[in-house]
């Protein structure tokens, strides 16, 4: 009896829920058939559409990089001495040939007078004048020699005719030839003496040109064109050959290092033009053109380093900077464009919504390169297809829109 009397009120409870489940499906469709209907009599969001154009351009890679100094030059001493005065400091300009500082000349000067008369000591003796060439056969002593050669031969040649004719003996022929060896080794000492007094001449040549390449050397002029960067020297100190004074940048032109991603590296080439941007100037826009290449790519990153030369006459752009460059590649394509202001970008993905039968349509696209107010589309739309440009904030996949 318990057993059936159990059964009966499971089955009236089953009933019971059955009951129930179809009440409530039944208040579900009535609630989404009646949100269907307020969304489909929903006033429409007004917006505004433009078309995607498309136009011939130049393409452009973005990429980032660094200026740098076209040239830095650390200037040293080259001689030794007291650093007498120092004119440039920290941030001065220079020109190329400029002397930005002096070391003491006394003791320099002193050895350029001492190896001038030297020299003239020397040239004295051989009779010559300042800088004149010395021809050993004018040299006296060698024409006393060689006159004294000629006579000893024309001794010997006349002896010769006597002694085959019997007029001389054997004996007295000898006699004549011995003569003529002993002028001619005279004659020969003669110049090994004038080319012996050639070469101290010219050893003290060489020591006045040292000398005075020594006194030119504390003389410190500028390699370049540039900027003092620093200035490791004062004025009083002692400078050994070799001792850095002076550290100068060439800010004139710049040099633009860069770094393309391997994607873009077949598009670059030598005299493209660079245009950029820095932080420091957000407003503005400078122009540089590609001068050199690598040949290999950055196994590290996959990139290829490109430079590029900028024209820096104002001087507004210091090396050290952070530039936001575009190359302009050499070859022409077809490009889709729409108003900037019809794409919407939240966390790094970007959409555009097309008009499709009354709904906007949201699409996700790829950007590309920016020209004015118009921006390119790389993929997510297609030619022809109008997209929204104002309300886009109000607008979801599907919503409802009349366009103007």
């Amino acid at each position: 009896m318990n057993f059936i009397r159990n059964k009966r009120t499971l089955i009236a409870l089953a009933l019971l829920s059955l009951s129930m489940l179809a009440a409530c499906s039944s208040k579900n469709k009535e609630a989404s058939t009646k949100a269907d209907s307020e969304d489909e009599s929903a006033a429409p969001i007004q917006v505004t559409t433009a078309p995607v154009v498309e136009r011939s351009t130049n393409r452009r890679v973005e990429v980032v990089g660094s200026l740098e100094a076209e040239d830095e030059v650390t200037v040293s001493s080259q001689a030794s001495g007291n650093l007498d005065e120092i004119t440039v400091d920290l941030g001065s300009a220079v020109r190329r040939g400029q002397v930005i500082a002096r070391i003491d000349q006394r003791e320099l000067k002193l050895k350029v007078d001492q190896a001038e008369g030297t020299l003239h000591q020397a040239e004295a003796r051989l009779g010559i004048k300042r800088g004149e060439k010395i021809d050993p056969r004018k040299q006296p002593d060698v024409r006393l020699a060689f006159a004294a050669l000629e006579r000893a031969r024309y001794d010997l040649n006349a002896s010769r005719n006597l002694a085959e004719s019997g007029d001389i003996s054997k004996q007295q022929l000898d006699v004549y030839q011995k003569t003529v060896d002993q002028a001619e080794a005279r004659y020969q000492a003669a110049l090994e003496n004038v080319r012996n007094l050639e070469a101290i001449i010219e050893e003290k040549r060489a020591a006045l040109d040292l000398a005075k390449k020594q006194l030119t050397d504390t003389a410190i002029i500028s390699p370049i064109n540039g900027v003092v960067k620093e200035k490791v020297a004062s004025r009083g100190e002692y400078l050994q050959p070799g001792k850095p004074i002076v550290t100068i940048v060439q800010i004139n032109p710049l040099r633009l290092k860069l770094e393309v991603p391997e994607t873009f590296a077949a598009g670059i080439g030598r005299g493209q033009v660079v245009t950029l941007k820095v932080d420091s100037f957000p407003d503005r826009e400078f122009k540089g053109v590609i001068k050199r290449i690598n040949p290999s790519m950055d196994e590290k990153n996959r990139s290829l380093m490109a430079e590029g030369q900028v024209t820096n006459e104002s001087g507004l752009l210091r090396p050290g900077m952070f530039a936001r460059a575009q190359i302009v590649s050499d070859k022409k394509g077809t490009a889709l464009m729409v108003p900037e202001k019809a794409v919407v970008s939240l966390a790094g993905v970007n959409k555009v919504f097309v008009v499709d039968g009354g709904r906007a349509v949201e699409r996700l696209v790829k950007l590309g390169a920016r020209d004015g107010s118009l921006v390119e589309i790389l993929e997510g739309i297609k030619s022809g297809e109008r997209v929204i440009t104002t309300n886009a904030e109000q607008l979801h996949d599907g919503a409802a829109v009349s366009a103007t």
